[in-house]
Protein backbone atom coordinates (compact mmCIF):
# COMPACT_ATOMS: atom_id res chain seq x y z
CA UNK A 1 0.00 0.00 0.00
CA UNK A 2 1.24 3.34 -0.96
CA UNK A 3 -0.97 5.12 0.81
CA UNK A 4 -2.90 7.13 -2.23
CA UNK A 5 -6.34 7.28 -1.15
CA UNK A 6 -8.52 5.02 -3.69
CA UNK A 7 -9.51 7.09 -6.61
CA UNK A 8 -6.89 9.74 -5.23
CA UNK A 9 -4.84 9.53 -8.07
CA UNK A 10 -7.91 9.42 -10.91
CA UNK A 11 -9.23 13.17 -8.81
CA UNK A 12 -5.59 14.64 -8.85
CA UNK A 13 -5.11 13.79 -12.85
CA UNK A 14 -8.93 15.20 -13.51
CA UNK A 15 -8.02 18.73 -11.91
CA UNK A 16 -4.99 18.82 -13.60
CA UNK A 17 -7.01 18.33 -16.84
CA UNK A 18 -8.91 20.92 -16.09
CA UNK A 19 -6.69 23.77 -14.88
CA UNK A 20 -5.03 22.33 -18.16
CA UNK A 21 -7.95 23.46 -20.23
CA UNK A 22 -7.95 27.17 -18.24
CA UNK A 23 -4.42 27.68 -18.98
CA UNK A 24 -3.94 26.81 -22.25
CA UNK A 25 -7.08 29.17 -22.79
CA UNK A 26 -5.25 31.72 -21.65
CA UNK A 27 -2.03 30.84 -22.91
CA UNK A 28 -1.61 28.24 -25.58
CA UNK A 29 0.58 25.88 -24.59
CA UNK A 30 0.43 25.69 -20.86
CA UNK A 31 -1.58 23.34 -20.49
CA UNK A 32 0.32 20.75 -22.16
CA UNK A 33 3.48 21.38 -20.02
CA UNK A 34 1.11 20.89 -17.11
CA UNK A 35 0.38 17.67 -18.06
CA UNK A 36 3.75 16.60 -19.31
CA UNK A 37 3.36 17.09 -23.21
CA UNK A 38 6.35 19.67 -23.75
CA UNK A 39 7.15 18.90 -27.14
CA UNK A 40 3.40 19.35 -28.50
CA UNK A 41 3.01 22.01 -26.30
CA UNK A 42 5.81 24.20 -27.70
CA UNK A 43 4.10 23.63 -30.76
CA UNK A 44 0.98 25.09 -30.14
CA UNK A 45 3.26 27.72 -28.43
CA UNK A 46 4.72 28.29 -31.39
CA UNK A 47 2.41 28.04 -33.78
CA UNK A 48 0.19 30.49 -32.06
CA UNK A 49 2.77 33.34 -31.42
CA UNK A 50 3.90 32.81 -34.86
CA UNK A 51 0.25 32.68 -36.92
CA UNK A 52 -0.79 36.01 -34.22
CA UNK A 53 2.33 38.12 -35.79
CA UNK A 54 1.28 36.77 -39.25
CA UNK A 55 -2.02 38.30 -38.66
CA UNK A 56 -1.06 41.41 -37.42
CA UNK A 57 0.98 42.20 -40.61
CA UNK A 58 -2.03 40.63 -42.71
CA UNK A 59 -4.30 43.01 -41.03
CA UNK A 60 -3.56 46.33 -43.65
CA UNK A 61 -5.08 43.98 -46.05
CA UNK A 62 -9.33 44.80 -45.09
CA UNK A 63 -11.86 44.00 -42.11
CA UNK A 64 -12.35 40.99 -42.89
CA UNK A 65 -8.85 39.55 -42.37
CA UNK A 66 -9.44 41.42 -38.86
CA UNK A 67 -12.68 39.50 -37.98
CA UNK A 68 -11.08 36.10 -39.77
CA UNK A 69 -7.64 36.42 -37.59
CA UNK A 70 -10.13 37.19 -34.39
CA UNK A 71 -12.03 33.55 -35.21
CA UNK A 72 -9.04 32.05 -35.85
CA UNK A 73 -7.10 33.09 -32.47
CA UNK A 74 -10.17 32.27 -30.59
CA UNK A 75 -10.61 28.78 -32.52
CA UNK A 76 -7.30 28.37 -31.96
CA UNK A 77 -7.10 28.45 -28.02
CA UNK A 78 -10.46 26.41 -27.92
CA UNK A 79 -8.64 23.61 -30.12
CA UNK A 80 -5.57 24.14 -27.48
CA UNK A 81 -7.85 23.45 -24.59
CA UNK A 82 -9.07 20.86 -25.72
CA UNK A 83 -5.85 19.10 -27.05
CA UNK A 84 -4.22 19.52 -24.14
CA UNK A 85 -6.64 17.58 -21.68
CA UNK A 86 -6.50 14.72 -24.46
CA UNK A 87 -3.09 14.02 -23.84
CA UNK A 88 -1.85 10.84 -21.70
CA UNK A 89 -1.41 13.53 -18.47
CA UNK A 90 2.17 11.63 -17.52
CA UNK A 91 3.59 12.94 -14.31
CA UNK A 92 4.77 15.84 -15.42
CA UNK A 93 8.75 16.97 -14.84
CA UNK A 94 7.91 20.10 -12.96
CA UNK A 95 11.57 21.29 -13.99
CA UNK A 96 10.70 21.17 -17.75
CA UNK A 97 6.89 22.93 -16.43
CA UNK A 98 8.77 25.75 -15.08
CA UNK A 99 11.14 26.50 -17.78
CA UNK A 100 8.13 26.00 -20.31
CA UNK A 101 6.22 28.70 -18.33
CA UNK A 102 8.86 30.89 -17.77
CA UNK A 103 9.40 31.07 -21.64
CA UNK A 104 5.85 31.81 -22.55
CA UNK A 105 6.10 34.55 -20.29
CA UNK A 106 9.36 35.81 -21.45
CA UNK A 107 8.33 35.22 -25.01
CA UNK A 108 5.11 37.78 -23.60
CA UNK A 109 7.07 39.97 -22.92
CA UNK A 110 9.85 40.06 -25.18
CA UNK A 111 6.81 40.61 -27.89
CA UNK A 112 4.27 43.50 -26.04
CA UNK A 113 6.17 46.40 -27.69
CA UNK A 114 6.02 44.36 -31.04
CA UNK A 115 2.25 44.17 -30.93
CA UNK A 116 1.95 47.31 -29.25
CA UNK A 117 3.62 49.00 -32.41
CA UNK A 118 2.14 47.08 -34.86
CA UNK A 119 -1.55 47.66 -33.30
CA UNK A 120 -0.62 51.48 -33.34
CA UNK A 121 0.65 51.62 -36.65
CA UNK A 122 -2.96 49.38 -37.80
CA UNK A 123 -4.78 52.00 -35.84
CA UNK A 124 -3.12 55.07 -37.77
CA UNK A 125 -3.01 54.04 -41.09
CA UNK A 126 -5.45 51.25 -41.86
CA UNK A 127 -8.66 51.05 -39.64
CA UNK A 128 -9.70 52.65 -36.47
CA UNK A 129 -13.13 52.65 -34.01
CA UNK A 130 -14.88 55.56 -33.56
CA UNK A 131 -18.61 56.69 -31.68
CA UNK A 132 -21.16 58.92 -32.70
CA UNK A 133 -21.38 61.29 -30.47
CA UNK A 134 -24.61 63.67 -32.00
CA UNK A 135 -27.27 63.24 -34.24
CA UNK A 136 -26.48 64.79 -37.70
CA UNK A 137 -26.06 61.71 -39.35
CA UNK A 138 -29.36 60.46 -38.19
CA UNK A 139 -31.10 57.89 -39.19
CA UNK A 140 -27.62 56.52 -40.90
CA UNK A 141 -25.66 56.52 -38.00
CA UNK A 142 -27.53 56.79 -34.43
CA UNK A 143 -26.27 58.37 -31.40
CA UNK A 144 -23.46 55.76 -29.34
CA UNK A 145 -23.05 53.65 -32.44
CA UNK A 146 -19.65 52.30 -32.89
CA UNK A 147 -17.88 52.34 -36.00
CA UNK A 148 -14.77 51.04 -37.61
CA UNK A 149 -13.52 53.34 -40.39
CA UNK A 150 -11.19 51.93 -43.04
CA UNK A 151 -8.52 54.15 -43.43
CA UNK A 152 -6.76 52.37 -46.61
CA UNK A 153 -10.24 52.34 -48.97
CA UNK A 154 -8.63 55.96 -50.46
CA UNK A 155 -5.30 54.57 -51.79
CA UNK A 156 -6.34 52.65 -54.22
CA UNK A 157 -9.96 54.95 -55.30
CA UNK A 158 -10.62 58.78 -54.74
CA UNK A 159 -13.25 59.78 -52.68
CA UNK A 160 -16.67 59.40 -53.99
CA UNK A 161 -20.07 61.44 -53.87
CA UNK A 162 -22.23 58.62 -51.27
CA UNK A 163 -19.47 58.00 -49.19
CA UNK A 164 -19.73 58.63 -45.41
CA UNK A 165 -15.87 59.79 -44.53
CA UNK A 166 -14.28 60.86 -40.91
CA UNK A 167 -12.08 64.22 -41.50
CA UNK A 168 -10.66 66.82 -39.41
CA UNK A 169 -12.55 69.47 -38.75
CA UNK A 170 -11.26 72.37 -40.64
CA UNK A 171 -11.89 74.79 -37.90
CA UNK A 172 -10.16 72.99 -35.09
CA UNK A 173 -8.30 69.89 -36.16
CA UNK A 174 -8.17 68.14 -33.20
CA UNK A 175 -11.77 67.08 -33.69
CA UNK A 176 -13.20 64.44 -36.43
CA UNK A 177 -15.89 64.49 -37.72
CA UNK A 178 -18.11 62.30 -39.89
CA UNK A 179 -20.53 63.52 -42.90
CA UNK A 180 -21.60 62.14 -46.25
CA UNK A 181 -20.00 63.37 -49.41
CA UNK A 182 -21.98 65.52 -51.40
CA UNK A 183 -20.09 67.48 -54.08
CA UNK A 184 -16.79 66.44 -55.32
CA UNK A 185 -14.20 68.44 -57.13
CA UNK A 186 -15.12 70.96 -60.11
CA UNK A 187 -18.76 69.79 -59.46
CA UNK A 188 -21.33 72.63 -58.69
CA UNK A 189 -23.34 72.27 -55.76
CA UNK A 190 -26.50 74.58 -54.64
CA UNK A 191 -28.48 73.73 -51.57
CA UNK A 192 -31.93 75.22 -51.70
CA UNK A 193 -34.55 74.49 -49.47
CA UNK A 194 -35.06 70.77 -49.10
CA UNK A 195 -33.18 69.66 -51.97
CA UNK A 196 -29.58 69.53 -53.47
CA UNK A 197 -29.02 70.38 -56.85
CA UNK A 198 -25.39 68.89 -58.49
CA UNK A 199 -24.83 70.49 -61.83
CA UNK A 200 -28.40 71.95 -61.75
CA UNK A 201 -30.17 68.39 -61.47
CA UNK A 202 -31.59 67.58 -58.37
CA UNK A 203 -29.70 64.75 -56.27
CA UNK A 204 -31.73 62.03 -55.21
CA UNK A 205 -31.24 61.14 -51.29
CA UNK A 206 -32.99 58.73 -49.94
CA UNK A 207 -30.76 59.11 -46.78
CA UNK A 208 -31.38 62.25 -45.84
CA UNK A 209 -33.63 63.02 -42.91
CA UNK A 210 -36.01 66.23 -43.04
CA UNK A 211 -38.21 66.41 -40.10
CA UNK A 212 -38.74 70.23 -40.53
CA UNK A 213 -38.51 73.14 -43.16
CA UNK A 214 -34.96 74.18 -43.67
CA UNK A 215 -33.58 77.28 -42.05
CA UNK A 216 -30.56 78.82 -41.49
CA UNK A 217 -28.85 77.83 -37.95
CA UNK A 218 -29.97 81.05 -35.81
CA UNK A 219 -26.56 80.39 -33.65
CA UNK A 220 -24.29 80.68 -36.33
CA UNK A 221 -22.98 83.61 -38.77
CA UNK A 222 -24.67 84.69 -41.27
CA UNK A 223 -22.65 83.02 -43.84
CA UNK A 224 -24.18 80.08 -43.40
CA UNK A 225 -27.56 81.52 -44.44
CA UNK A 226 -25.78 80.84 -48.42
CA UNK A 227 -27.41 77.21 -47.85
CA UNK A 228 -31.07 77.83 -48.08
CA UNK A 229 -31.22 80.01 -51.85
CA UNK A 230 -27.82 80.42 -52.57
CA UNK A 231 -26.06 81.12 -55.64
CA UNK A 232 -24.39 78.11 -56.45
CA UNK A 233 -20.79 77.14 -55.37
CA UNK A 234 -18.05 75.50 -57.29
CA UNK A 235 -16.40 72.74 -55.35
CA UNK A 236 -12.41 73.48 -55.59
CA UNK A 237 -9.59 71.06 -56.68
CA UNK A 238 -8.60 68.36 -54.44
CA UNK A 239 -12.18 69.42 -52.15
CA UNK A 240 -15.79 68.40 -50.91
CA UNK A 241 -18.68 69.47 -49.82
CA UNK A 242 -19.98 67.26 -47.03
CA UNK A 243 -23.45 67.01 -44.82
CA UNK A 244 -24.71 65.13 -42.45
CA UNK A 245 -28.07 63.28 -43.07
CA UNK A 246 -29.98 64.84 -40.66
CA UNK A 247 -30.28 67.88 -42.83
CA UNK A 248 -32.20 70.24 -39.92
CA UNK A 249 -29.15 69.56 -37.24
CA UNK A 250 -25.82 69.27 -39.14
CA UNK A 251 -22.90 71.46 -39.00
CA UNK A 252 -21.55 70.69 -42.25
CA UNK A 253 -19.95 72.66 -45.28
CA UNK A 254 -23.44 74.51 -45.52
CA UNK A 255 -21.86 76.66 -42.79
CA UNK A 256 -17.85 76.13 -42.98
CA UNK A 257 -17.10 75.03 -46.24
CA UNK A 258 -14.83 72.35 -48.08
CA UNK A 259 -13.29 69.83 -46.58
CA UNK A 260 -9.70 69.30 -47.96
CA UNK A 261 -9.18 65.43 -49.42
CA UNK A 262 -5.97 65.44 -46.86
CA UNK A 263 -8.08 65.87 -44.05
CA UNK A 264 -10.22 62.83 -44.82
Amino acid sequence: MDGTPPGGGQRSSRRRRRVAFLLSLIEPGAGHFLLGSFRRGSVWAVGMTVGGLAFMFALRLGLWVLLLGGVIGIGGRVVSAVDAVRQAGVRPRWSLVLVGWGALIVSDVLLSPVMAHLKEDYRANYMQAFTIPSGSMLDTLLVGDYILVDKSVYRTRAPQRGDVVVFKYPQDERRDFIFRIIGTPGETVQVRDHAVLIDGRVLDEPYARRDSPAHPRGDLPAVCTYAYGCEPLVVPPDSYFVMGDNRVNSLDSRYWGFVKREKI
